[in-house]
Parts: C-alpha cells; structure tokens; sequence
C-alpha cells in the first residue's frame, strides 16, 4: 500500500532538506523521481543518493512560468505522466511586520504559493497527470496554523497554501487528483533552520527546542508522510492539512 513503484513524481526544492530527502525516499519505494530546484551541483548530489533508475534533474528558476512550463514537458515526454507532485521549494525572510514591505511579500508568495499551484495548473491544463489517480502535496508551515512574531509575510503564504489546497482538493476530486498539504514545526539541519539560528541566537535554539515534547522534526519525518500522501495508503484522504510539529501545537 505505501509502494510507490513505477509511479513517476515531480519534486521541487529537490537540492536540499525536504525537497531533498523526500526524493530519496521515493526513490527507494520505487518512483522515478524528477528534481526541480536552482543549484544544478546539488542536485546532481542528491541524484547520487537515490536509489534505482529513471531519475532526472532540471536546473532552474520555479518561479519563472516559462522555464517551469518547458520543465514540465520535459518531464512528461521523457518520464511519461505524472502520478505525484510535491512542491517542497520555500523561503523565509523574519522581519518585524513595520519593516515588512510589498516586495518582501512578494518574493515569499512567489516561490512558497504560487510556483506549486502554476505547476499544477499546467500539469492540469497539459493533462500530464495520470488520469488513473494522483497525489499533490504542498508543503506549509506550523505557521500558517499558528501565529509568530516576525513571520507575518512567511506565515501568510503558508496559511495560503493550506486554504488553496483544500479548496483544490474540492475541484479536482472528480478528476481522480488528491491534494494536500503537510505543516511541518521547526526542521532539524536544514538550510533555512540553520539560518533562522544564525539569525537569532544559539539561546533562541535551546528555548525553541524545548517548546517541542517531541523535539523538534526531521526532514526524513516529512518525506514519510509526504510517501503516505503519494501512496494508496492515503487514497481516500484529500483536503487535509497533516499538522507534522513533535507536539509544539498540542500545548
């Protein structure tokens, strides 16, 4: 139930944390996986991670809807249609909300919303998904759930991307597409974690860490999850936000 064999799966921000370890994973449960992300040196890394055959990288801006769309057709005359989408990419800028200014919104809708639901909209439009059932899953943030000073813009977009998918979820039920979205606390070791720390303070670390009965996540956590949402494990589930925070929540 949780295989993924023969199942072709587009990923973005494949270079690094999430991205990165979910297309290791489905690698091994059997996907052929597509890697979207910007730094062509990692991403070719991560290919050599993976497990099995039939795995490509494609090096370029998501953001940019022409590239993205080019990208996509490649993917499906050389992969065949897609089974699976996980917009992983995201960014994250903290600022107190007076210093906050339009380009800053901007540039974080960009990459966190509106890059994932422009790829499924091709996708959609191209009809590159397998009409025999597929799997979007959006990547947000504990903090579109909750609130945190600093975050306003971040916080935004990722509340953003759980509203619009499950209103996506409504509208392509009758084409056989789920969609959902995974909320994620703090990540251990990824890049943006490691900013965020270098950003605030070793303190700051310690004090957050403790917050978490659990501790805090790790990217292997979210790319199970995001293989359950893949799998036909999950296959009447659509709509829902899985709330992935060691606890931090629950308080």
């Amino acid at each position: 139930m949780f295989s993924l064999q023969q199942k072709c799966v587009v990923i973005t921000g494949a270079s690094s944390g999430i991205g990165k370890q979910t297309a290791i994973i489905c690698s091994r449960m059997g996907a052929r996986v597509a890697l979207f992300g910007r730094n062509e040196e990692r991403l070719s890394d991560v290919l050599e991670l993976m497990e099995g055959e039939g795995h490509r990288y494609f090096s370029f801006d998501i953001t940019d809807d022409n590239q993205l769309e080019v990208a996509l057709a490649d993917v499906f005359n050389t992969m065949g249609m897609v089974d699976g989408f996980v917009h992983s990419a995201g960014i994250q800028k903290i600022l107190p909300f007076k210093l906050t200014n339009p380009e800053i919104f901007n540039n974080q809708f960009k990459v966190n919303v509106l890059a994932g639901f422009e790829s499924c909209r091709i996708m959609l439009r191209k009809n590159y998904f397998n009409p025999a059932g597929s799997s979007i899953v959006l990547i947000s943030s504990i903090n579109g759930v909750i609130g945190a000073a600093g975050q306003v813009a971040y916080s935004t977009s990722k509340g953003a991307v759980i509203s619009g998918a499950k209103s996506l979820a409504i509208e392509l039920a009758p084409r056989n597409i789920r969609v959902n979205s995974i909320s994620p606390g703090m990540v251990e070791n990824t890049q943006m974690t490691k900013g965020l720390i270098n950003q605030l303070s070793s303190e700051w670390e310690v004090k957050n860490k403790a917050e978490y009965p659990l501790g805090w996540v790790s990217a292997e956590d979210i790319a199970n999850s995001c293989v359950f949402l893949l799998s036909r494990a999950s296959q009447k589930i659509t709509g829902t936000n899985i709330i992935l925070d060691g606890g931090f929540s629950a308080r």
